[in-house]
């Protein structure tokens, strides 16, 4: 058995995260330390390089239907029960039912799905990190069926329940609530609300119109396929546009998608999100590519953007492949947890391949970002950041060498700046003892306790000896001073080393963010979307407007291992750039017209009767005041 020195891989431990300038957690940089056999040097510089000490997904952004493909489906390893019965006490008490919680949950565990992920992992192949569960346990296949069969019927107390008619009007320049009949079906229909807000797809689904037969003027809507969800989509986002009814039901464009129901509380809705955003995508992409041959019209990626090695050129065998949304570890407690570092790291774990890496070769209009929190964390948890702008540039294929050059530079940066750590290590600790604090002792005794004895020479001694400790003690300190202030202006450096002009030409704009707040129901998910330079806050119901600041750090859901989980960027507009030329298909608009018309009727309907009821109310008061007073007169 391999026995570790506690004491002194706690001490090399402190050292790594003094070394990453505390970017990183205690968990991390033990995983790392011990990876590389308590090797400080090796670590640091396997850190520096974006290792986390984790186990990585061998292709940069694969899609779940590719795993599916090309992966076998092993049976999940079996738990692990202690030797002791586990007693649950169904009393009612609150410590109780937190004991049955977590059992409940526990049952219902199912194996993460692994999304897109940047950077090739260095782990040979393992059957045992396969992504579809096996379906050989038919008796607990069945169990967990009809487990999330009783949380689907269940009555969970948010059942669908539509506004009163008084509400029902929508307040001018305010969005609407795109709802799901079945509270199951609230992540789908958040994501297709949040499409809408992408103007990109807006205007794209605003002005499609399916072939038109051969001898008809008026397109017609198509029965089936790709073109039959489009349409269905294309009414929903009519309405979203036109109408004056602010609870819009998603349940008919949802039944065209068919998406998983999010039935077992265990099971996070980002992985949901994600293959549900994959297969909108990609009928959404197969018909915008059948509207470019028809019209004669250059091709564009939409929504899904084209990757694969750098070295493809060189290598015919090779393929590319598309994907349109990135799994990315939303980490719980470093300082790097952020898009744009994770993005980073993910895609640096290997520096002698850098030939091979993984980058985009054709971007698409839209991309996503799928943030999983995968694992547990320990000590404080930090909100993942994302910025509102984002800059793909060092990730595309014509910028490879250059992107790599400033990463060099970054590498050489982070070894000065280690080299410089470890020497203020050496001045500051000797044998795990540390050496400034035993200067001040020694010039405390000397200064305060040493006694002379009456000696003039003792003293004398004495005080040279308190002297020569405190010149020490300036020159140590100041040397340390020195050092710091180096070691501030190199991760200055590094830090903005790939913030140049080369590298931000292709800007993408945040333009949606989904968040779950960590328990399970209709109202326990929520968005925002921008609508002409404001944000607003939609949850169910409820909408609100919101600052950009709250968008940002939003840090709901963060001691519950949850919060954002799904990112919506597009590519920047043009400065000014207002899309208002949407042609929604006419028969689809005169619709949502009348409609309007009808539930203006209704309301002013609603209107008349209460003031009807209003004044038979006020005409009795006053009947019944003119009998009391006559009464009065009358006594």
């Amino acid at each position: 058995m391999h026995l570790r020195d506690e004491a002194k891989e706690s001490n090399n431990i402190e050292l790594l995260i003094t070394l990453m300038d505390g970017s990183v957690d205690y968990e991390v940089a033990r995983r790392v330390l011990r990876k590389f056999d308590g090797d400080v040097e090796k670590a640091a510089s396997a850190m520096i390089e974006g290792d986390r000490g984790e186990d990585t997904q061998s292709s940069l952004w694969t899609s779940h239907s590719q795993m599916e493909i090309n992966q076998p489906r092993p049976l999940p390893a079996p738990a692990v029960r202690p030797n002791s019965p586990i007693n649950i006490d169904l009393t009612g008490d609150d410590d109780n039912n937190d004991e049955l919680s977590r059992a409940l949950k526990a049952s219902l565990e199912t194996a993460s799905q692994e999304g897109p992920m940047f950077g090739p992992s260095e782990r040979p192949p393992d059957a045992n990190w396969a992504m579809v569960p096996s379906n050989n346990n038919v008796a607990a296949d069945d169990l967990d069926r009809a487990i999330q069969a009783s949380f689907e019927q269940a009555d969970t107390g948010d059942e669908y329940q539509p506004l009163p008619l008084d509400q029902q009007w929508r307040k001018e320049g305010w969005p609407v609530t795109l709802r799901p009949t079945k509270h199951t079906m609230v992540y789908a229909a958040l994501v297709l609300h949040a499409l809408f807000y992408v103007p990109q797809i807006r205007e794209r689904v605003a002005n499609w119109r399916p072939a038109l037969p051969e001898g008809a003027t008026e397109a017609e809507p198509p029965k089936n396929g790709p073109e039959l969800l489009m349409w269905k989509l294309v009414e929903t986002f009519t309405n979203m546009d036109l109408a004056k009814l602010v609870d819009l039901d998603a349940h008919e464009v949802l039944e065209g998608f068919k998406p998983e129901p999010w039935s077992n509380p265990a099971q996070p809705p980002g992985e949901l999100s994600q293959r549900f955003f994959e297969k909108v995508a990609g009928a959404l992409d197969k018909v915008f590519a059948h509207e470019f041959i028809r019209t004669g019209q250059a091709k564009q990626r939409i929504m899904q953007f084209q990757y694969g090695n750098s070295n493809f050129d060189d290598e015919p065998g090779e393929l590319l492949q598309d994907a349109s949304i990135v799994r990315v570890e939303a980490l719980g407690r470093s300082d790097t947890n952020d898009l744009v570092g994770r993005l980073s790291a993910q895609l640096s774990n290997n520096k002698d391949d850098h030939i091979k890496r993984q980058v985009i070769f054709e971007p698409s209009e839209v991309i996503a970002f799928h943030l999983a929190r995968s694992g547990t964390v320990t000590g404080e948890r930090k909100s993942f950041k994302y910025p509102k702008h984002i800059y793909l540039d060092q990730f595309l294929k014509e910028n490879i060498e250059l992107a790599e050059s400033k990463r060099a530079q970054q590498r050489d940066l982070h070894a000065e700046i280690q080299k410089l750590v470890l020497h203020n290590k050496s001045l500051t600790h000797f044998n795990d003892k540390d050496t400034l604090t035993d200067l001040r002792s020694s010039i405390y005794y000397y200064e305060n306790v040493a006694d002379a004895k009456g000696d003039d020479e003792r003293a004398r001694v004495t005080q040279i000896m308190a002297n020569k400790l405190k010149g020490i003690y300036a020159q140590v300190e100041k040397e340390i001073q020195v050092s710091d202030i180096n070691i501030a202006k190199m991760r200055d450096q590094a830090g903005t080393l790939l913030d140049c002009p080369e590298l931000q030409r292709v800007r993408y704009d945040l333009r949606a963010v989904l968040v779950h707040d960590g328990l399970y129901g209709r109202k326990h998910l929520y968005s925002y979307v921008q609508e002409k330079g404001v944000w607003w806050r939609i949850e169910d119901t409820s909408i609100s407007q919101v600052s950009e600041v709250n968008v940002l750090e939003d840090s709901v859901g963060l001691h519950l291992g949850a919060g954002p989980y799904l990112l919506l960027y597009s590519k920047m507009l043009p400065e000014g750039t207002e899309l208002l030329d949407l042609q929604w298909p006419p028969p689809i608009k005169i619709d949502v017209e009348n409609h309007n018309r009808v539930l203006l009727e209704q309301l002013q309907s609603s209107e008349a009767e209460s003031h009807t009821n209003q004044d038979k109310e006020n005409v009795l008061t006053h009947s019944q005041e003119d009998q009391m007073e006559l009464m009065d007169v009358l006594c």
